[in-house]
C-alpha cells in the first residue's frame, strides 16, 4: 500500500484519538513518515476502560512528545448517544 501524506506533510495536525487500533495504527503512522501532529481524546465516562484508554493517550503523548488535549464529559443516559458525542467531538 502507498499512502500519500503530501497535504499534510507541511501542516500541524490533531489526531482524534480512541486508543483502539484504527487510531493506534495512525499514531504510529503519522510518526513513521515524520508528520507533525498531537491528540485529542473524548472521555465520555461511560465505560470502566475508559480511564485506561486516557491514560494510553497520556502515555503515548508523554513518549513521544505530543501534546495531548482531553475533553472529559459525561453523557444523559436517556439522551441520543451517538449524536452527543458526535456533537461534542466537532
Amino acid at each position: 500500500m502507498n499512502l500519500n501524506f503530501s497535504a499534510i506533510k507541511e501542516s500541524k495536525n490533531l489526531l482524534a484519538f480512541s486508543a483502539g487500533v484504527d487510531s493506534t495504527a495512525l499514531f504510529f503512522l503519522l510518526l513513521k513518515h515524520d508528520i507533525s501532529f498531537d491528540i485529542v481524546i473524548v472521555n465520555y465516562n461511560q465505560r470502566e476502560q475508559s480511564k485506561e484508554e486516557v491514560n494510553y493517550a497520556k502515555e503515548l503523548a508523554n513518549k513521544y512528545n505530543k501534546q495531548i488535549f482531553i475533553k472529559e464529559t459525561k453523557l444523559e443516559s436517556n439522551s441520543n448517544f451517538e449524536k452527543n458525542a458526535r456533537d461534542i467531538r466537532y
